[in-house]
């Protein structure tokens, strides 16, 4: 009857694209067809890290500017701000002295006027007082102390004019 057989069989499949997916942060390469070789890939940022650190210095650099000079504008203004205060309270001080003094010298014109007014007043009153004291002694003897005082007066005329007439009449 026949005969017995064997077979076998066997493949080996290579990949030879050698193609790697462009995706994710591989820096811009794409290699195909290498198989089997040995690759040395030089990538380069083009300075951009190192561009980047100066730019991140000079930004430092700038902030650093500006707050010195921020510091620099508010202590120019805090010694303004104090210098006006201080001008002020000068001021303040000068005219509260000069109102002071204004005030005094006026009080001390109407005192003086006040003192004036009341001696005039004073005087008057006396002259009301004797005036007075007159009318009631004239009320209080009925006239009878003018009466006499006009009496006496008129008696001392009369004994000038007969010494005079008498005078004449001996010569």
């Amino acid at each position: 009857m026949g005969g017995s057989s064997s077979s076998s069989s066997s493949s080996n499949t290579t990949n030879v694209s050698g193609q790697n997916a462009i995706e994710g942060d591989n820096l811009g390469t794409a290699i195909s067809g290498v198989n089997n070789s040995t690759i040395n890939v030089t990538a380069t940022d083009h300075g951009a890290v190192e561009k980047s650190f100066e730019m991140g210095e000079k930004a430092l650099s700038f902030a650093d500017n500006a707050l010195d000079e921020t510091l620099g504008f508010a202590d120019g203004v805090f010694d303004d701000a104090l210098g006006a205060v201080a001008a002020n309270s000068e001021k303040t001080i000068m005219f509260a002295e000069n109102a002071l003094d204004e005030f005094s010298a006026t009080n001390s014109e109407n005192l003086q006027m006040v003192a004036g007014l009341a001696g005039n007043q004073a005087a008057q009153n006396s002259k009301n007082l004797n005036a007075m004291m007159e009318l009631a002694k004239f009320n209080k003897d009925g006239g009878q102390s003018q009466l006499n005082k006009q009496q006496l007066i008129l008696v001392g005329i009369i004994i000038v004019v007969m010494g005079v007439v008498a005078a004449k009449a001996v010569k």
